[in-house]
């Protein structure tokens, strides 16, 4: 497995320093065979702006702005956030800044991280009050406690980073890797594209120079997007050759949305609206089957993005229907703008041009 980048940051004028750089001082040791870790005490510019070239963050201690500063930096860039409070989420401690100007910044990072580990049970039974973050770990303090080693913490500090990351890769992915991932899956819906002698030969010369992580994160990805179906089906016709990763082994986190399961409902409407129902009724001919079809996709579409997160299957099952089923574009145009969905449509065009390459001439303008 390919290094990762780990930031630790520990405020040299936080209240438990002395405490934190102990434990610090141990766990950058031991981290180091499969992290490349830099250990920081302050912050200054250059430090905020190599932020991105970290895969996790670690920060121990709060309560001190310079914490606030790169957590706030952190979340702008998606960099999964690990907090180890060392105590300053006891009662005691939270009961002097909860009347504070900042406690409600504090509670607002606090919720964002992508974990939050907890040296004991105490501490793990008070922060599960304040009801913060749900995504809390135990992992004992071996300065505290002889019934843990440093070895022991470590490696369960490790494991902790790797689930964060392998939680977070959506955020880690590149538009080159996206492009790649999004080209392929082109590939094993519609196998037209392997007349695309240019295209393939990109994507053939292309994978097989990922690193291992790289494929991780791909794989967890499409997996979470409901798409490694089709994707394995554009690697073998590519005959690429994908490593052997049980992604519904790992540990990771769920997503913070639940999307829907399976394909997107091309013949029923997601939305209970008698009026959408009737307005589509109205607006279409029992025997329009091909224009119905797509229709129905995009109003349903349209629900899932108002009301939720779409996932990337749906925006394929729309390609898939626009190249191979037949229908009058004028009348889906008309019907689309009958039922007010015509800059919604547009924009998803614009999507599938961009992520997915439909071909020109199956774009349904809607400005026809």
């Amino acid at each position: 497995m390919d290094k990762q980048h780990l930031l630790i940051f520990l405020p040299s004028g936080s209240a438990n320093y002395a405490l934190g750089q102990a434990y610090v001082s141990k766990l950058q040791a031991m981290l180091t065979q499969d992290y490349e870790v830099t250990c920081l005490h302050s912050l200054d510019r250059s430090t905020l702006s190599a932020l991105g070239d970290y895969d996790v963050i670690h920060v121990f201690t709060l309560w001190h702005r310079s914490v606030l500063h790169l957590l706030h930096k952190a979340y702008s860039l998606h960099i999964p956030v690990v907090i180890t409070p060392l105590g300053d989420l006891q009662p005691w401690v939270c009961a002097q800044h909860q009347h504070s100007y900042e406690w409600l910044k504090w509670k607002r990072v606090i919720t964002k991280a992508s974990a939050v580990q907890v040296c004991g049970k105490l501490e793990e039974h008070s922060f599960q009050q304040l009801h913060l973050n749900a995504r809390s770990v135990l992992i004992k303090n071996p300065i505290l406690t002889s019934l843990v080693t440093f070895e022991s913490v470590a490696q369960a500090t490790g494991k902790l980073y790797r689930k964060v990351i392998d939680s977070n890769v959506r955020f880690s992915i590149t538009e080159e890797i996206y492009a790649l991932l999004c080209g392929t899956i082109q590939l094993g819906v519609d196998d037209f594209m392997l007349r695309d002698h240019e295209q393939c030969r990109k994507l053939s010369q292309h994978w097989p120079q990922l690193t291992n992580e790289q494929w991780r994160k791909i794989l967890i990805y499409a997996t979470d997007e409901h798409v490694d179906d089709y994707l394995s089906q554009g690697l073998e016709r590519l005959s690429i050759s994908k490593p052997e990763l049980n992604v519904h082994d790992i540990d990771k986190y769920p997503l913070p949305w639940k999307y829907a399961e399976g394909d997107l409902p091309s013949d029923t409407l997601i939305p209970h609206s008698i009026l959408v129902r009737s307005k589509l009724n109205e607006n279409i001919d029992k025997n329009e089957v091909g224009e119905r079809k797509l229709v129905i996709e995009m109003i349903n579409l349209h629900h899932e993005t108002e009301n939720g997160h779409v996932p990337l299957r749906h925006l394929v099952n729309v390609y898939t229907t626009l190249r191979f089923t037949l229908m009058d574009e004028d009348r889906v145009v008309d019907i689309l703008k009958a039922m007010g969905l015509a800059d919604f449509a547009q924009k998803i065009m614009k999507k599938l041009q961009k992520t997915l390459r439909l071909p020109d001439g199956y774009v349904i303008n809607m400005k026809h």
